[in-house]
């Protein structure tokens, strides 16, 4: 309980930070995108300069991009709730990223309990915490293993869905930095690091949590607790 309560106090301090940096960054950004495309305007087609100032419109689209998910992972507008069932969010998702081709050599296990209680949540939301979760599995398999994916009423009330999968698994060292914003363990390149801040976001402003559970060389479980919905 202690180190969750000091990893939430740790994320809320980073989300403050992360949305103050985000906002600041976003206006200079805004006007080297614009100005630099004025300038490609009135160059001529074969100007040797052309390419250098493209990349710079690409590399200054890869800083707003990554400004998106610090706005995201720190999100202060209000979810758009509707009383949701989890399973048929999860089974949704899954259709979305199953046709992929990373996901072709993906086994996927459901253990998906009925009559689960619906929670109070935004769509899409939730589907992009889903999403996150998935895509993080199949490249810690590098794209080939099992995903289980399971869902349960726990006994305090709150709906638990969990996403296991038979990969690489997590140094114990650094389980407890993987919610951190730009925190990776994949190699450069492969990530900026947000996708898991941002899902970490999303659950607590809907009043949940994600724990996560992992052995190295054996795999990662990651939990999603959710509040389920009154009844009436």
């Amino acid at each position: 309980m202690h180190d969750r309560v000091a990893q939430s106090e740790r994320l809320a301090s980073l989300g403050k930070l992360a949305a103050g940096v985000a906002h600041e960054i976003n206006n200079p950004l805004g006007a080297i995108l614009a100005l630099t495309a004025l300038t490609l305007e009135d160059l001529a087609p074969d100007d040797p300069r052309r390419a250098d100032l493209q990349e710079v419109v690409r590399q200054a689209e890869r800083c707003r991009n990554i400004v998106r998910g610090l706005l995201e992972f720190s999100r202060q507008t209000e979810p758009h709730v509707e009383l949701l069932d989890p399973n048929k969010v999860l089974e949704d998702t899954l259709a979305l990223i199953s046709r992929q081709s990373f996901f072709f050599n993906i086994r996927v296990v459901k253990q998906l309990a009925p009559d689960l209680p619906r929670v109070s949540a935004d769509r899409s939301q939730l589907q992009q915490v889903f999403m996150n979760m998935l895509i993080n599995a199949v490249q810690a398999m590098e794209e080939k293993g099992t995903v289980t994916l399971q869902s349960r009423l726990a006994a305090d009330g709150f709906v638990e869905i969990s996403i296991a999968d038979t990969g690489c698994g997590i140094p114990p060292d650094k389980l407890d930095r993987i919610f951190d914003p730009f925190f990776t363990t994949k190699p450069s390149g492969k990530g900026a690091g947000l996708g898991l801040s941002i899902a970490y976001g999303i659950v607590a402003k809907h009043g949940g949590a994600i724990a996560v559970a992992s052995r190295p060389g054996q795999g990662s479980t990651f939990t999603v607790r959710l509040p389920a919905a009154q009844s009436g």
